[in-house]
């Protein structure tokens, strides 16, 4: 199978794209034995602290790159028209680190973020600011099996940058009604980025995340599924083990939540990996 790019993407906060991205990386390359790319494209950095301490992330920005760095002269980034030894090549190599390495083979690399990639918000325009992240993951990402991108919430230069590079939008939706009001707003945005590129992007689907006992879900969820036919069979259920494994930079399969926490999660993976061509 050759790489697959997958965009983890919402228009709204607060919905599960970390933690869907950190366990899913984390089951595919422990249990699939896959070799997994994990890119933290929020300046919120999330997926950065969930998967280093804070004195790994420190020592990893002292030495390498980090995602905001391809948003530099264009020059960095694709090389030099001529030889140039006074500019400095920024390639995937010098932005990942690998926080997680297992037995079978399989491993997580990760290029981390920082709140310094919210001033690419500000930015009027650029030379190809939009096609960054393609060219860094151009010829580089075929050692990988999966790319995962934990995208911004707001759609921006950011979020085409997502499209661009991806070949898959996997969309969590948080059975609120604030959330679920954002998908057919997204889907508008995918269908125009599809129109106006070369590059097309499919959604792999909606996947209900975080999903509680509470009153209000059933309602929400039963909207979704009348306007919307691509949604993930499996839900996936909230434990307080998903946020205070992040906290202790563990996936929920290594915190001490119940096997059917674990298991749920498990058939999501299953679900995914069904739905990628």
């Amino acid at each position: 199978m050759s790489t697959k790019v997958i965009s983890i993407l919402n228009m709204k906060g607060g919905v599960g794209k970390t933690t869907i991205t950190l366990n899913l990386a984390y089951a595919l390359a422990k249990d699939e034995n896959k070799k997994v790319l994990v890119i933290d494209f929020d300046p919120q950095a999330n997926l950065s602290s969930g998967l280093l301490t804070y004195d790994e992330y420190e020592a990893h920005r002292k030495e390498k790159k980090v995602i905001s760095d391809i948003f530099s002269e264009l020059e960095q980034v694709i090389g030099p028209v001529t030889p140039n030894p006074s500019i400095q090549s920024i390639t995937l190599d010098n932005m990942v680190c690998r926080p997680r390495e297992f037995e079978g083979g399989g491993y997580i690399d990760l290029v981390p973020s920082e709140l310094e990639l919210s001033s690419v918000l500000e930015r009027a325009g650029g030379t190809s600011i939009e096609r960054r992240l393609h060219y860094i993951l151009k010829n580089k990402k075929n050692r990988y099996d999966y790319v995962l991108i934990d995208c911004s919430p707001t759609y921006s230069v950011l979020t085409n940058n997502c499209l661009v590079a991806s070949d898959y939008v996997l969309i969590p939706v948080k059975p609120d009604p604030f959330s679920a009001r954002g998908i057919p707003l997204l889907l508008r945005k995918i269908d125009l980025h599809n129109r106006a590129n070369e590059e097309r992007v499919e959604v792999l689907g909606i996947v209900f995340s975080m999903v509680s006992e509470a009153q209000y879900v059933k309602s929400v969820k039963a909207e979704v599924y009348r306007e919307h036919s691509n949604v993930f069979a499996t839900e996936i259920r909230f434990t307080e083990h998903y946020p205070r494994g992040w906290f202790e930079n563990k996936s929920i399969f290594e915190t001490n939540a119940q096997l059917d926490f674990k298991n749920n999660f498990m058939e999501f993976v299953s679900e995914f990996e069904t739905k990628i061509v």
